[in-house]
């Protein structure tokens, strides 16, 4: 009895190809009379991929199968080396195309000879893909491959759903909240959001060897260029990188300090110092809602101050610093130039688009929690029983009556890397030993 085992490959994942491959083996092997006693599957693998330990090519090496079927060569080999790993195996080979047997020299040479053509014919089809795809990247288009979260297959059109997730997260990233709670509604790791809000196809541009390129009129912008180049700013901050390590997980842990100056946080109820068990320790439903009422008198009482940064003027002198650059690089193609002047003004660019774009990066790390103060204020304007005290009090002159019930709704809703930047950016909260809310010391920043 002759046993055979059957060996199927192709390079993308499609069920129905992987399918027909092994109908056509199975028939070859029932009119042979062979026994098939094995099938081995290489789906979405490509000629290129290795072939090591685990894989089904190494599996059937060491199958006890006489026969080896497969639909053709190029399927069954990639180069000389997996042909002589057939011989060292012993196996004889038939194919739906044709039976060789590599017992034989005649066998022999025409299996290197039709392996040759299936490398040549590999290479030739990588060269041209390379140069497909470089042509695709030369007119804006995206190149194939994965689709893109936000986009349909092929990565041009956008889906609507998904996309208008991915707004969202831009959108929350600049209203000041965290990788870890888009993470959490998104329902992926932290790392995998970061990569979709630092990914420049989402604003219009093709990547090529990490290198970006407009993308064609009709490739989608999920998002607009200034919102991303804005994300890349508040993304690039320290603060806003994620890492396995725990993330805070209460209101004033990191923020609120003993008197000695060590950090407090919290164990169980009670808010305590991380230096010494025996110094300050207090209550959290004494010491949380203390400091939400301070926040609502610090921001207003700073009113006044309280604007959004507004980066536009400098992002548009950096559009202009890079005109520049296009116009003085240009004029030294033209005959008879003097490079030396070329040259200064190309460096004087360089270092004053560098000392523009550190700033503008500044200017919108500030402004996400510029944004929630302002969104914050508008929401104690509603909480106060007379409206018109918001315009005089940036001077602290009078007194106010606050609504903190609506305050309090309004700010426990915020998520709470949100709550923390209103408070850590605004107060300076420090505990003494001692009893009752009289040692806790809250003081205003600078606004």
């Amino acid at each position: 009895m002759t046993t055979c085992a059957i060996y199927v490959r192709q390079s993308i994942d499609k069920a129905e190809g992987i399918s027909r491959q092994l109908a056509r083996c199975r028939a070859l092997a029932d009119s042979r009379g062979w026994t098939v006693i094995a099938e081995f599957e290489d789906n979405a693998v490509s000629a290129f991929k290795s072939r090591g330990q685990g894989t089904a090519w190494q599996r059937l090496l060491d199958s006890s199968a006489d026969v080896v079927a497969s639909v053709n060569m190029d399927r069954l080999l990639r180069g000389q080396a997996d042909l002589l790993a057939l011989i060292d195996a012993g196996k004889t080979v038939a194919t739906v195309e044709g039976d060789l047997d590599l017992t034989t020299a005649e066998g022999r040479f025409r299996a290197e000879l039709l392996t040759s053509l299936a490398s040549f014919e590999a290479r030739r089809k990588g060269e041209r893909q390379v140069r497909g795809n470089e042509s695709r990247v030369a007119n804006g288009l995206p190149v194939p491959g994965k689709r893109r979260f936000g986009f349909e297959a092929g990565n041009v059109v956008e889906r609507p759903e998904e996309a208008e997730q991915v707004r969202e997260a831009y959108a929350d990233i600049l209203a000041g909240h965290s990788l870890r709670s888009i993470a959490a509604r998104f329902g992926k790791a932290p790392v995998r959001v970061r990569e979709i809000l630092t990914n420049p196809a989402y604003a219009g541009y093709v990547v090529r060897k990490g290198q970006r390129f407009e993308a064609h009129a009709t490739v989608a912008r999920v998002v607009e260029r200034d919102v991303w180049e804005a994300v890349q700013d508040l993304l690039a901050d320290d603060a806003r990188r994620t890492s396995p390590g725990p993330s805070r997980k209460h209101f004033l842990s990191g923020i609120a300090r003993c008197e000695c100056g060590a950090l407090m946080r919290v164990i169980s109820v009670y808010y305590r110092c991380t230096a010494d068990t025996s110094h300050a320790t207090i209550y959290r439903r004494d010491l949380e809602p203390h400091v939400k009422s301070h926040l609502a008198v610090a921001l207003i009482r700073n009113a006044g101050a309280a604007t959004v940064g507004a980066p536009a003027p400098l992002a548009r002198r950096l559009s202009e610093l890079e005109d520049e650059r296009t116009r003085w690089t240009r004029m030294g193609a033209l005959p008879g130039v003097d490079f030396a002047e070329v040259e200064r003004e190309l460096v004087r660019i360089a270092r004053e688009a560098e000392a523009v774009a550190e700033q503008l990066g500044r200017s919108r790390v500030e402004s996400a929690t510029q944004r929630l103060t302002v969104e914050a204020l508008t929401v104690l304007a509603d909480a106060l029983e007379d409206p018109d005290a918001m315009e005089e009090l940036p001077d602290g002159s009078r007194d106010v009556e606050v609504n903190f019930d609506a305050w309090e709704t309004y700010f426990d809703g915020l998520p709470l890397d949100s709550r923390r930047d209103l408070v850590d950016s605004r107060l300076t909260v420090v505990v003494s030993k001692g009893r009752g809310l009289g040692r806790v010391s809250v003081t205003a920043r600078d606004a």
